[in-house]
């Protein structure tokens, strides 16, 4: 177990998750602050104090941590490969366990490769974040349940509704078709505007919190100001064609006399109004549906919906990596069971302890060449940042280090770390 969670840790990464370059620009903009004193510090090697902090000090932290784990492990197992004896039993489970550790290594990248199982799982852990944080700012309130069939049945209802009070004014005035197509329209406009409207009377207090961009209130603005409009054309374009009507038919029926005429002007807006009030009837139903069927955070919704979508494609996807091996650790415990049930009695052997100090010495190599690697990385984009920078305000005159060079010499100076380096600051013995 021991060995195994040696083998398995990773160092490194736990010591560069959070070294991105975003952070290494910060370090460059601190550095070039600096400069203005004309000289940047750095140690005897030109790194500076934060490259070093942050390249070196935290990977040799780490990695310390690692190489004391490992060096209790030696002296443990040390011990007890001297009380080990040879077995044939032992020689065949280490080629078992070799076997196993492939085929499940093989098993895994090939499943992960044909899968996409990073990017799911990313997807599921950004999903997941972005509805905790909701969740958070709602006080622990779920959102509201989605009824989207609910809902659209309601907006084809106030259609529906509207189809039936403005279709005979334009069947009356226009041809079939026209009046067809515009009672669609003007229905889909009032249905539209109440759903933003009813939307924006519900989030309201989110969407123009303190915290949010002027910017972001603006395209807010401009979208509710864009169906406000298309709610006004619409009532405005179904009163006129009301009016014309109304107008029509009373002097057809010799309701009106002359133009001008303020009694059949009377006349005209009391049929008319019924006609206006039900079309604004018809928006305030709506607006009130789309409001309770909104949530307070915008969004909210539906990043419940997209986390639960990404949480069903991950598991789904890390059940069958699961499944994949447990089926191949299944096949080798059936192997192991017959190779146990053939010995009458076996004992650990030191070549099995061989085979950890092997592995343990690979994952060492690996391990150190990772760290140099990491570290090189850090220090020469660091440099090269620090460089760039530095040229670009224009403060080409600052000098470096002990021995003061000039910005090319540093440019052109090696401030990499090799190996023996690494082994040197972690006291670490090869085995």
């Amino acid at each position: 177990m021991s060995f195994d969670k040696l083998l398995n840790e990773s160092p490194i990464d736990e010591a560069n998750r959070h070294q991105d370059e975003h952070h290494l620009s910060q370090l460059v903009m601190e550095e070039v602050a600096d400069s203005k004193t004309g000289v940047i510090l750095t140690d005897k090697n030109y790194r500076t104090n934060r490259i070093r902090e942050a390249a070196i000090n935290g990977i040799k932290e780490r990695l310390g941590r690692w190489a004391e784990f490992r060096n209790d492990i030696l002296i443990k197992a040390g011990a007890k490969k001297n009380e080990a004896k040879n077995s044939e039993m032992d020689v065949k489970l280490k080629k078992l366990q070799e076997d196993r550790e492939e085929q499940k290594s093989q098993a895994r990248d090939k499943y992960m490769r044909r899968n996409d199982y990073a990017d799911l799982k990313s997807d599921h852990e950004l999903t997941k974040h972005r509805y905790e944080t909701m969740r958070a700012e709602m006080g622990g309130k779920p959102p509201v349940k989605s009824k989207i069939f609910i809902y659209l049945i309601s907006i084809l209802a106030i259609g529906f509704i509207e189809w039936f009070i403005n279709y005979s004014t334009f069947n009356m005035k226009y041809p079939s078709g026209i009046a067809f197509g515009a009672t669609v329209l003007i229905a889909l406009s009032i249905a539209l505007a109440s759903h933003f409207h009813g939307a924006l009377l519900k989030q309201r207090v989110a969407l123009f919190a303190k915290h949010r961009k002027k910017e972001d209130k603006r395209q807010i603005i401009i979208k509710q100001s864009f169906f406000s409009l298309l709610l006004i054309i619409s009532l405005a374009i179904v009163t006129y064609n009301r009016y014309d009507l109304l107008m029509e038919q009373m002097v057809n029926t010799g309701g009106v006399m002359l133009p001008g005429d303020e009694v059949a002007e009377v006349s005209v807006w009391s049929e008319l109004w019924p006609f206006v009030m039900m079309n604004v009837l018809v928006w305030v139903v709506g607006v009130a549906i789309s409001y309770f069927t909104h949530d307070e955070q915008p969004d909210y919704q539906e990043s419940l919906v997209h986390y639960n979508k990404a949480k069903h494609k991950f598991h789904k996807a890390d059940a069958g990596l699961k499944e994949e091996e447990n089926r191949i650790d299944e096949e080798f415990e059936a192997k192991l069971r017959a190779l146990k049930n053939s010995q009458a009695s076996h004992v650990h052997s030191s070549k099995e302890l061989d085979s950890y100090f092997e592995r343990l010495n690979a994952k060492e190599q690996r391990l150190v060449s990772q760290a140099v690697t990491a570290i090189n990385g850090m220090l020469e984009q660091h440099q090269m940042m620090l460089v760039t920078m530095l040229r670009q305000s224009g403060n080409e005159s600052v000098k470096f280090g002990p021995d003061l060079i000039s910005l090319d010499q540093y440019q052109n100076k090696n401030i990499t770390v090799d190996a023996a380096y690494v082994r040197e600051i972690l006291a670490m013995e090869t085995i």
